[in-house]
C-alpha cells in the first residue's frame, strides 16, 4: 500500500510540474474539453430525423431521387431555393435558413444523420474559437494560450448547460437555425473585430465577410437584429475614426449597405405578415422594455447556476493574473456591461416584439449562450480593469497588496468551496450536463432500443411498396435524441409532412390498447347512463 502511495505521489508532482508551464495547462484543458465532447458525438451514431426535417426536405429529397449524376447537385439546390421562395410567401422570410435547412445531409439516407452533429459541434467550436482567439488574443494582447482557456470554458458552459441538447446539436432543422447561425455569427464579429484592429480589409476577407452578411441577413432574426446593430456600430465607428483610411470607410460602408437590402428582403416577406396575424404584437418600445426585464429575470434565474457562478470566478481570477503583461487599457467598466448586456436584450426583442414571447428551445439556446459570453466578457474585463488599477498604486500600496495576495485568494477560495458544498447537488446538476445525458442515454440502452426501433420504422418508410404505414409508440425517449415522430392524427400536419417526403398515401402511430380499452369503456359508460335515463 505505501509503494502505491509512494508511486501516485511521485506521478501527481510530475503532474502539477508538468502544468505549470502556460502551453501545458494549456494542453491539458483542451484535452478535457475534448474528451467532454466524445459522448455527444457517440450520440449522435443513434440519431434520426425528425419533426420539421421533413417539412423542410420534401423538395430536395424528391431533386435528389428523381435526378442521377451531376444533374442531381443543380436539382438539388434549385429545390433548396424554391423552399425558401415558398416559405417566404407562405410563413417566413428566413431565406437562408430555409436553404440551409432544406440541405440536410441526411436527405441522402437516413444512416448518415450522425455527420450532422459533427457538422454542427465543429460549426459551433470554430465560431466560439476564433471570436475568443482575436478578442482575446489580438486585440487585449494575451498569449494564444490564453485565449485557448478562455475558449475552452466559454465552449463548455455553453455545450455542458445549453437549456435544449436536443435542439442545439441533434435536430438539424432547429439547431442549424439558431445554434448554427449564431457560432457563425461570432466567426463574423471576429473577422469584424480583427479588421478594425489591422484597420484594412483584404480583397479575400471583404468577399468572407459579405457572404456572411448575406447569410446572417435572412437567418434567424435574433442573430439577423445583432448583426444589423454590429454593421451599423462599426459604419459609424469607421466613417467617424480619424485612423481609418478611405478604402477602410468604404468597406465598412459597403457592408452595412448589402445588409440592409438583404436583410429587408427577410422582414418584409408576405409570410410574416401571414403569421403575424396569428398574434397580437407589442409595439417596437414595449418589446425592447420587456427585453430588458425579461432578459434580466432570465439571467439571474433560468440561465445560472453555482456551476458557472465558481467558473467566472475562476476565469476572473485566471485573467487577473494573465493580463499582467497586456496593455490594454480596459476603461470604462460600467459602460462595457451596458453595452455587453444590451447585445444580449437585441436577441430578445424579435420574439417579445412578434409573439410576445420567447418561442421553441432553439431560441433560448442562443440566449443562454449570450448569458455565457457576458458573464465571461465582464470576468475577463473587469479583470484587466482591476489589474491596471493596481498598476496605478504606489510601490507600498502594492507590496501590500502582494503581501495579502494569499489570504485574499484563501478567502475567495473558501468562499467558493462553501457555496460548491452548500449548493451543488450532485445528482440533480450531474442531470443537467449535456455530457452525462448522453452518456446515460448510452448505458441505460435507451438510445440503442430507440435506434433500431426508428431503424425498423426507416426500412417501412423506404419501402416503395408500403403506401400506407402505422407504427407503434417508441419504447424510449432519450432526451437528446427525441424530438417527435409520427402522432395518431393521420390529419397531423407532421405526418402529412412525412407522407409527402417519403411518397406514402398514410402514415400514423398506432393508438396503443390501453388508451383504446378506456375510450371504449367511456362510451359503453355513455350509453348505460342514457338507456337508463
Amino acid at each position: 500500500m505505501e509503494t502505491i502511495y509512494k508511486i501516485a505521489d511521485l506521478w501527481w508532482g510530475k503532474f502539477i510540474s508538468w502544468l505549470k508551464e502556460e502551453k501545458n495547462h494549456t494542453r491539458f484543458i483542451l484535452i478535457c474539453f475534448v474528451i467532454s465532447l466524445i459522448p455527444l458525438l457517440a450520440l449522435s451514431f443513434f440519431n434520426h430525423p425528425a419533426m420539421d426535417d421533413f417539412n423542410y426536405g420534401i423538395l430536395t429529397r424528391h431533386a435528389l431521387i428523381e435526378n442521377e449524376g451531376l444533374a442531381v447537385i443543380p436539382a438539388v439546390l434549385k429545390a433548396a431555393v424554391q423552399r425558401a421562395v415558398n416559405l417566404w410567401h407562405s410563413w417566413q422570410g428566413t431565406y437562408t435558413f430555409a436553404i440551409i435547412a432544406a440541405l440536410r445531409p441526411s436527405i441522402i439516407t437516413e444512416k448518415i444523420t450522425f455527420i450532422q452533429t459533427f457538422i454542427l459541434l465543429g460549426v459551433f467550436t470554430a465560431g466560439f474559437w476564433y471570436f475568443c482567439e482575436v478578442m482575446v488574443h489580438r486585440i487585449l494582447g494575451a498569449s494564444r494560450a490564453v485565449a485557448a482557456v478562455t475558449a475552452c470554458v466559454v465552449m463548455t458552459l455553453c455545450i455542458q448547460y445549453v437549456p435544449f441538447g436536443v435542439e442545439a446539436f441533434y435536430w438539424w432543422n432547429g439547431s442549424v437555425g439558431y445554434t448554427g447561425l449564431f457560432s457563425a455569427m461570432l466567426a463574423f464579429f471576429g473577422l469584424l473585430a480583427d479588421s478594425m484592429r489591422r484597420q484594412k480589409i483584404s480583397v479575400k476577407r471583404m468577399i468572407g465577410l459579405l457572404l456572411l452578411t448575406i447569410l446572417l441577413a435572412g437567418g434567424m432574426y435574433p442573430t439577423a437584429l445583432l448583426t444589423a446593430v454590429m454593421l451599423f456600430s462599426l459604419a459609424v465607428d469607421v466613417l467617424a475614426g480619424k485612423k481609418y483610411g478611405k478604402v477602410m470607410k468604404v468597406q465598412a460602408s459597403a457592408l452595412f449597405l448589402v445588409f440592409l437590402p438583404a436583410f429587408a428582403l427577410s422582414f418584409l416577406a408576405p409570410g410574416n405578415a401571414r403569421r403575424q396575424a396569428l398574434f397580437q404584437h407589442r409595439t417596437p418600445f414595449e418589446a425592447i422594455y420587456k427585453s430588458y426585464t425579461k432578459s434580466l429575470e432570465y439571467m439571474y434565474t433560468e440561465a445560472m447556476n453555482v456551476v458557472i457562478v465558481l467558473a467566472v470566478i475562476a476565469l476572473f481570477l485566471y485573467m487577473l493574473w494573465k493580463l499582467k503583461d497586456t496593455s490594454f487599457s480596459f476603461r470604462c467598466p460600467l459602460l462595457f456591461t451596458l453595452v455587453s448586456y444590451s447585445m444580449v436584450v437585441v436577441m430578445w426583442v424579435p420574439g417579445i416584439y412578434a409573439v410576445r414571447y420567447i418561442s421553441g428551445g432553439r431560441y433560448y439556446n442562443i440566449l443562454y449562450y449570450g448569458v455565457v459570453l457576458f458573464w465571461a466578457a465582464n470576468a475577463v474585463y473587469y479583470a484587466g480593469w482591476l489589474r491596471r488599477q493596481y498598476e496605478k498604486c504606489g510601490a507600498e500600496v502594492m507590496e501590500l497588496l502582494r503581501k495579502g495576495a494569499p489570504a485574499i485568494l484563501g478567502a475567495v477560495g473558501i468562499f467558493c468551496a462553501v457555496l460548491g458544498i452548500w449548493k451543488i447537488d450532485i445528482v440533480t446538476d450531474l442531470e443537467e450536463i449535456t455530457t452525462a445525458s448522453a452518456l446515460k442515454s448510452m448505458v441505460y440502452g435507451e438510445a440503442q432500443v430507440y435506434h433500431e426501433e426508428i431503424k425498423e420504422r426507416e426500412a417501412l418508410y423506404n419501402d416503395p411498396d408500403v403506401k400506407q404505414v402505422v407504427v407503434d409508440e417508441v419504447t424510449y425517449r432519450p432526451e437528446l435524441l427525441y424530438y417527435g415522430t409520427l402522432t395518431e392524427d393521420p390529419q397531423d400536419g407532421r405526418n402529412l409532412a412525412m407522407c409527402e417526403y417519403y411518397d406514402k398515401e398514410y402514415m400514423v402511430k398506432r393508438v396503443p390498447e390501453a388508451e383504446t380499452d378506456t375510450e371504449d369503456a367511456a362510451e359503453e359508460t355513455q350509453e348505460t347512463t342514457e338507456t337508463s335515463e
